[in-house]
């Protein structure tokens, strides 16, 4: 039986071996999607959060900061939304993070997940 994309991508991110930045940018990318604020298909975005879980889940990689404590409290794994009570708490954190974020690396990001996942790429946000 064929894993499906979500399970293809926690099991890819449990082993690849990520450089800082991208995850730092996994993070920030969470946060974009828990506030809604993210121009990707429903699909992708779960896709994302797949790997942005297998991350949080590693022993050997530490997202302790602030911004990722939010985004575990914030967040039931089973959807790729905020809880509402932490809505708010999410939007003011992302435009607090969003001038630290640059478009180029978010976009680097992507494509490396999306090329060692087989993915098309598609030229979103």
């Amino acid at each position: 039986m064929e894993e499906n994309i979500y399970q293809k991508a926690y099991n890819w991110a449990t082993n690849h071996t990520f450089e800082p930045i991208e995850i730092e940018y996994a993070s920030k990318l969470a946060l974009k999607m828990l506030d809604n604020s993210c121009n990707m298909t429903h699909e992708d975005r779960k896709v994302f959060f797949y790997v942005y879980d297998a991350l949080t889940d590693r022993s050997d990689i530490k997202l302790e900061n602030d911004v990722n404590q939010l985004i575990q409290l914030a967040r039931n794994r089973k959807t790729i939304f905020s809880k509402p009570e932490f809505a708010p708490i999410v939007h003011a954190c992302k435009m607090e993070v969003m001038p630290t974020m640059e478009k180029k690396y978010m976009k680097r990001y992507k494509k490396m997940v999306r090329k060692n996942l087989g993915m098309l790429e598609t030229d979103d946000e």
